[in-house]
């Protein structure tokens, strides 16, 4: 029997590979997140990889629980909770979903809408957590979703307590457009969170999803830092400009019970 032996250039050239195809799947991961539910030719096209690569590493990040194929279009990948479950250990003992949770679910019970809890992730928003409504037509959007800052509601409650200098970099960058609604001119949306500043929290009406409105306000940390957003999600078909004073001052209220002890541990 002769026994295969590796070449150490050899031994370099399948290193770099495997670790080449790590960074791939990383890739991967991250694009999921944000183009979701997303199919194997817009996957391959936004991160540059032939798609036969692509399904490939599709099934394999599938077969290992890091995302899964939409139940009613399998030809569509989302993420799992895996992701959003390995990020949370890093919060520890007394998470911002821990430390959230009995504010989104009076503000849920008052309203009778769906609340989440965004984090900030980079130049994106990140869902951490959300308490659904009651009501059988209602918003949906899983956990471990992104969102863009500019065209939320939540987005732009932490980019109007930012340092000045960091929601000017992120505004400087390509803003996308998802609907007839978003804004995507700077100047525009500068006006806008001197708005959000002067009554705390951020209105949005169908800039990121059809047919969804919602109402948010920025968690801030003890010394000011912006942590997070809680956000009322609502139907256009339940929404009115009447209801938001009244949910507007909800959340001021809720999320300000949150500030005191958020400063921990986030």
């Amino acid at each position: 029997m002769v026994t295969k032996r590796w070449r150490p250039r050899q031994m370099e050239e399948k290193q770099i590979g495997s670790i080449q195809s790590v960074k791939n799947a990383l890739k991967m991961i991250e694009s999921i997140g944000e183009l979701q539910p997303v199919g194997v030719s817009e996957l391959s096209r936004h991160v540059g990889l032939p798609k036969s690569s692509v399904q490939r590493a599709l099934t394999t990040l599938g077969n290992a629980g890091w995302i899964k194929q939409l139940p009613d279009d399998q030809s569509r990948w989302q993420l799992t909770t895996v992701m959003l479950a390995i990020s949370l250990m890093a919060f520890g003992e007394h998470s911002l979903v821990e430390l959230a949770d009995p504010a989104m679910r009076e503000l849920q019970q008052r309203t009778g809408e769906t609340i989440h809890l965004i984090s900030l992730d980079g130049d994106s928003g990140l869902i951490l957590h959300r308490v659904d409504s009651e009501h059988t037509v209602r918003t949906f959007v899983p956990v471990g979703t992104r969102s863009p800052l500019h065209a939320t509601a939540a987005g732009q409650a932490m980019l109007a307590f930012m340092p000045p200098e960091t929601t000017d970099e992120i505004l400087r960058r390509s803003l996308g457009s998802f609907t007839e609604q978003t804004v995507t001119d700077p100047a525009v949306l500068i006006e806008r969170l001197e708005v959000v500043r002067e009554r705390g929290y951020a209105v949005n009406v169908a800039e990121w999803r059809r047919e969804v409105a919602s109402i948010s306000c920025a968690i801030r940390a003890a010394h000011g830092a912006v942590v997070g957003a809680l956000t009322i999600s609502i139907p256009l078909s339940r929404f009115s400009e009447s209801l938001v004073p009244l949910y507007g001052s909800w959340l001021k209220e809720l999320t300000e019970s949150i500030t005191p002890i958020s400063s921990r541990r986030v």
